[in-house]
């Protein structure tokens, strides 16, 4: 009889076990040698061993800071490889993290004044690759009142997408595959109170009428899913924008895209949207997570013509 899809098979589940163990027992570490010592070697890894993608990384950058000189887009690119391997200790932490480690981690130091302008409503929290954003699961400690929906890309490896699941796993989240986002916001939204948090920032599915925005000295096109969301049921949406203090601490500020009752135009939230992640990695572009391929596709010629 055939396996379920739905199960992992023996040397899947052994692969997953030891994994896990592996990120537990490294979460244990002291955080001075966790990101004093492991950043780096991760770091010197990435950048000089594997130079993990970096033509994509040296063509992102390249593109957009045009007036930037080659030395200073080398220099960016050895920071933005730094933050990658921080990205990555931090993750791997979360795996042993406590509620109270967390809370220290992400400091949401208005978080007062957003827990009155949400109470007892669902709302949309939209957010970047941009610094810690697994650390953005403080959200769910932060207003614990409501359920924090984390909306994730489902990995094609079945080990590292279920590994990824457990280490995001917190008590007040819900971990949903994006395909099932407005499924599960419809089953669900006269249960409880939710936050919807999805990362905005990837490169959409092609469609022929998607949207485009001027981005980083680009035509680029973006995700519309948490738009189309809040415009349907008419939810506000906020902006989650992390700042990096030191390795291991942040600053977490929440920013108001839309009210819930405003009557916007098609696409204006999105282009709200664009518009502060850009100040943010404009801000400091190596917490950005320049190694995606984002610019994958060619727009429109009608925009091809137009100078950006």
């Amino acid at each position: 009889m055939s396996m379920s899809k739905d199960k992992l098979s023996l040397p899947q589940r052994i692969a997953l076990e030891s994994l896990w163990l592996i990120c537990r027992g490294f979460a244990m570490l002291p955080s001075f040698i966790r990101h004093g010592v492991f950043t780096n070697i991760v770091y010197f890894i990435l950048c000089y061993i594997v130079r993990y993608r970096r033509k994509v990384m040296m063509g992102n950058l390249e593109r957009s800071f045009p007036d930037k000189s080659h030395k200073e887009i080398n220099a960016l690119c050895k920071r933005a490889y730094y933050n990658l391997a921080e990205q990555i200790i931090n993750t791997i932490s979360m795996s042993g993290i406590s509620e109270k480690e967390l809370l220290r981690r992400m400091e949401i130091p208005d978080a007062e004044r957003i827990r009155k302008e949400m109470a007892g409503q669902n709302v949309v929290f939209m957010m970047g690759h941009y610094g810690p954003w697994e650390a953005g699961l403080a959200i769910s400690l932060t207003f614990p009142e409501q359920r924090l929906v984390a909306v994730y890309h489902k990995l094609s490896n079945r080990v590292m997408d279920e590994l990824f699941k457990r280490i995001r796993q917190l008590p007040n989240v819900d971990l949903v595959d994006m395909k099932r986002t407005m499924r599960y916001f419809i089953d669900k939204r006269d249960k409880q109170q939710m936050i919807m948090g999805l990362i905005s920032d990837q490169n959409p599915t092609w469609r022929s009428n998607m949207p485009w925005y001027k981005f980083l000295h680009q035509w680029t096109a973006f995700f519309d899913g948490a738009e189309m969301l809040a415009t349907k049921y008419k939810l506000p949406v906020y902006y989650f924008s992390p700042r990096r203090v030191k390795a291991g601490k942040y600053i977490g500020r929440i920013i108001r895209l839309h009210d819930g009752v405003e009557e916007v135009e098609p696409f204006t939230i999105t282009e709200r949207f664009v518009r502060i992640l850009e100040e943010d990695i404009l801000y400091a572009p190596e917490l950005w997570m320049w190694t995606h391929r984002r610019w994958k596709y060619t727009p429109p010629e009608e925009l091809q013509s137009q100078k950006i």
